[in-house]
């Protein structure tokens, strides 16, 4: 277990060298560290439940990690005022994916502040802020994924690092594809914070993406579109300050095809993960089931518009609870989050604009559970 925050101005200072230390994980060179190679490889999730996380808590229905799969091993620690350290036992890498989502009825949303080994464990840093850009408590949902090897479902991540570069090859450690290619991607020549990820070798008709905001600025992504060109699989992502205007940011970014975003087996005909995604495209239909080609899901989905910009989401048959992750589709005039867990098999998805009312949008839900014997 780690230490738990004794008084605030503990939790405060570890909030500064938290800052101290992300300012020097930014600068993604090879180091010594990385001698051993980029492992362990596994992947977790984790939910918060509450926002000032101030016992190091999570709770344990909704959070796995693959090095120790029949305990609930994860914490997360409040630091700071909208400042989180989310340790993962046992996957401690220079390497690896992460995707946040804000959880709750506000207009908050929540980014990647920096992710690094701290003992053992791998130590993720969620920044949350409201929908000013101002820090603030949130609760949140977390997925982790560090994968090697080829096959499977076509899958890819990467971390975009260079947001003001043209074009370049993502660090090798943070970045994943499922036939070994390697990704690139370049920003616009005429768009502000407008960027093409290019996936070599997993091209195909439909899928699901996710995508999260990096560092320690009030930037945002959204998912903009995503589609096969020739062999490879194209996903632009559009980043936006926080009033919405444009703006340069680094991401994470994450696509799979009939699978799931960590990359783990699916349930339940063999052993493996309950996995749905699904594309909520059609945002003032008063219910609908997902396009096909863009859902991948046991039993039926159906979303059904409850009011202005909030959703009540069936992503069909899960064997247990698990995290749900949730990436805006389209320009900055929409926020989408998490608003609640209704059951192991539907959420409740909010969606704001920057000045914090609601707002009919659409977004693409996943939702993966803990491993289970099928």
């Amino acid at each position: 277990m780690h230490p738990r925050s004794p008084s605030s101005w503990a939790r405060r200072l570890a909030g500064v060298l938290a800052v101290a230390a992300v300012a020097a994980a930014t600068v993604l060179t090879p180091t010594a560290a990385w001698a051993a190679g980029p492992g362990p490889y596994g992947a977790g999730f984790v939910w918060l439940d509450t926002p000032d996380a101030s016992m190091c808590i999570a709770p344990a229905e909704r959070q796995w990690n693959s090095s120790s799969p029949w305990q609930p091993v994860n914490e997360v620690c409040g630091e700071d005022v909208g400042l989180y350290s989310v340790y993962l036992p046992g996957q401690a890498a220079r390497a690896g994916s992460v995707q946040v989502t804000a959880y709750g009825s506000d207009a908050a949303y929540c980014k990647i502040q920096s992710w690094a080994p701290s003992g053992t464990s791998q130590r993720v840093l969620v920044r949350c802020l409201d929908h000013h850009g101002a820090p603030t408590d949130s609760q949140f949902t977390l997925s982790y994924t560090n994968r090697a090897g080829t096959g499977g479902s076509p899958m890819a991540y990467v971390f975009a690092n260079q947001p003001t570069t043209a074009s370049y090859t993502p660090p090798a450690n943070y970045q994943y594809n499922s036939t070994g290619a390697t990704n690139t991607i370049t920003r616009s020549a005429t768009e502000v914070g407008v960027y093409t990820v290019n996936a070599p070798g997993i091209g195909t008709a439909g899928g699901h993406v996710q995508v999260t905001a990096y560092g320690t600025g009030r930037e945002w992504c959204t998912a903009w579109n995503w589609l096969a060109s020739g062999t490879a699989e194209r996903v632009q992502v559009r980043c936006y300050s926080a009033t919405g205007a444009p703006a340069d940011s680094r991401f994470t970014m994450s696509f799979v095809k009939n699978g799931n975003i960590l990359g783990t087996g699916v349930c339940c005909n063999s052993d493996g993960h309950p996995t749905s995604y699904l594309f909520a495209s059609n945002p003032t239909a008063a219910s609908y089931e997902p396009v096909a080609a863009y859902r991948f899901l046991s039993g039926t989905s159906r979303i059904t518009r409850l009011a202005a910009g909030r959703y009540q989401v069936n992503y069909g048959w899960a064997a247990a609870p698990g995290a749900v992750n949730v990436t805006t589709v389209g320009g900055g005039g929409a926020r989408c989050k998490v608003e609640s867990y209704v059951s192991a098999e539907v959420a409740t998805v909010a969606c704001h604009t920057t000045g914090g009312a609601p707002v009919d949008a659409t977004f693409l839900l996943h939702h993966v559970g803990p491993f289970v014997v099928g």
